[in-house]
This record gives C-alpha cells, sequence and structure tokens, in this order.
C-alpha cells in the first residue's frame, strides 16, 4: 500500500509468467567440448596462424570448390576479408570456455550472412571446407581427435549462425 498525500493506492502483487518457453540456446550452457577437444584445437589454431592468410585463403577455394555458388559470395576473398575470417576464427579459440557468450554475435554474423546470400546450407560447406584447410595444413599434425573436435566447435557455432535463418 502505497500513500500519496490523502490517496492511498492499493497495489497488488503482480505475477509475472512466460507465454512461451524461451527457445533453447543455439550454443548449449553446459559444456560440451571436453577439456582434451579445447586443447587440440588450441595446439591446431597455434600451429597455422602465422600462416593465416595462406590458411583462409585455401578455406575459401575449398569453400568454393565444395560449392560453386559461393563464388559469387568469394569472387576474390581479399586481405581484408581474409584477415576478419581469421581474426573471427581466433576469438573462436580465445572464447573455447565461454563459447555460449558468442552467440548472440553469431547471430548478428548470420543475420548479416543472411543478407549477404549466405544460406542454411552454405554452413556446412564452410565447416567441411575448414576441415579440410586444416587436413592440408596441419597433414600429420591434425589428428582425427583435434577433426573431431573442430567439428563440434563448427556444428556449434553453425547452429548458433544459422539459427537466424
Amino acid at each position: 500500500m502505497l500513500a500519496a498525500g490523502s490517496i492511498q493506492l492499493r497495489v497488488a502483487p503482480m505475477s509475472l509468467t512466460l507465454l512461451a518457453p524461451s527457445p533453447e540456446p543455439a550454443i548449449s550452457a553446459s559444456p560440451s567440448l571436453t577439456r582434451e577437444q579445447k586443447r587440440h584445437i588450441r595446439e591446431t589454431f597455434a600451429i597455422i596462424e602465422p600462416a593465416s592468410d595462406l590458411v583462409a585463403t585455401l578455406f575459401y577455394m575449398k569453400s568454393v570448390d565444395l560449392d560453386p555458388s559461393l563464388g559469387v559470395l568469394f569472387r576474390s576473398p581479399n586481405r581484408v576479408q581474409r584477415r576478419k575470417f581469421m581474426a573471427a576464427m581466433k576469438v573462436a579459440v580465445l572464447s573455447l570456455d565461454r563459447l555460449q557468450s558468442l552467440q548472440p554475435i553469431l547471430k548478428l554474423l548470420g543475420t548479416r550472412q543472411r543478407g549477404e546470400g549466405v544460406t542454411p546450407g552454405h554452413y556446412e560447406t564452410f565447416q567441411d571446407a575448414w576441415v579440410w584447410t586444416l587436413e592440408q595444413a596441419l597433414q600429420t599434425r591434425f589428428p582425427r581427435e583435434a577433426k573431431d573436435a573442430w567439428s563440434s566447435l563448427l556444428g556449434e557455432m553453425t547452429r548458433a549462425t544459422a539459427s537466424t535463418h
């Protein structure tokens, strides 16, 4: 009860209810990557990072090779675009212990990419191209466990990014 001068207001307690359940997060709150998987991702990225421009070039070439329709999006990925891509991958690697914090960024990225013509099917191509690129760049230094770790990470990122479509 509130008193305002001589007028008394009685405020009933309010109950807030959700009209619909909140959507499942695209990146789970539970740690989906094991400590060992995170180690593999960090170690393999550290190896390729010094050659990031070449690695990004291979990634873009393989993406178009796997899906020629991407040629329109990646006519000639310039150095700035390649740097941005590798910077984004580095952010993902640095955020392995808090992947859910990337979800808003990935949703915004997905919205922007949708406007540029990226479809949900393209994300699988990107995932395949990235894993292939790592296989080529790392060769014997890319064990099956590292491949599986990257596939898990990329799968989570894809779900978050593609959830805007």
